[in-house]
């Protein structure tokens, strides 16, 4: 099993839509044994890294990777997945208005020149938005998210959007209870 794959058995989404470490001492392991070799790295594998660290909390390395990640990407979608795990680990922080721009410039992209990875950066935008408490807007954004994951067929994917979704109703409610 590749270290990529290592990493993302450790990640999980939690009811908060959120990745978190189900084992972080091992994740941790795993990540920093692949950063030790950083400049060996492909881009997909730096990237995994730092969303291993997004994962584990530690947004400021994890923003440092991302930023690397994002410097080495060599294709459209490599640089809409780098961007969307940069506005997560900006996000995460709270940094809500840096990570804003990421995730539009991930969407802009996605929609001119990787349709393939737009469902992506816009769940990661919907889920954005609630936390920027626009949770209309997020419904609006991860309801077409929907229709594309329905059309693609995935169940974990409509599964992901579907908790995503709702989040997004519930954020509604609670500023109008």
């Amino acid at each position: 099993m590749t270290a990529q794959h290592q990493i993302a058995e450790f990640i999980a989404i939690g009811n908060d839509g959120r990745m978190y470490a189900t084992e972080p001492d091992k994740l941790r392991r795993i990540v920093h044994f692949e950063l030790a070799r950083e400049p060996c790295l492909t881009q997909p594998e730096l990237r995994q890294a730092g969303v291993g660290l997004v994962a584990l909390g530690d947004h400021e390395a994890a923003q440092r990777v991302l930023g690397e990640a994002l410097e080495r990407a060599d294709t459209p979608h490599q640089k809409v997945a780098a961007l969307v795990n940069l506005g997560d680990a900006h996000r995460y922080a709270g940094a809500i208005e840096i990570a804003e721009p990421l995730y539009t410039e991930a969407v802009d992209l996605a929609r001119a020149e990787s349709p393939a990875a737009l469902h992506f950066a816009l769940q990661h935008y919907g889920k954005h938005l609630v936390d920027a408490r626009r949770p209309g807007r997020a419904v609006e954004v991860l309801t077409e998210v929907l229709r594309m994951r329905e059309r693609i067929g995935d169940a974990a994917l409509i599964a992901s959007t579907r908790d995503a979704l709702e989040a997004a109703k519930l954020a509604i409610t609670q500023r109008t209870a």
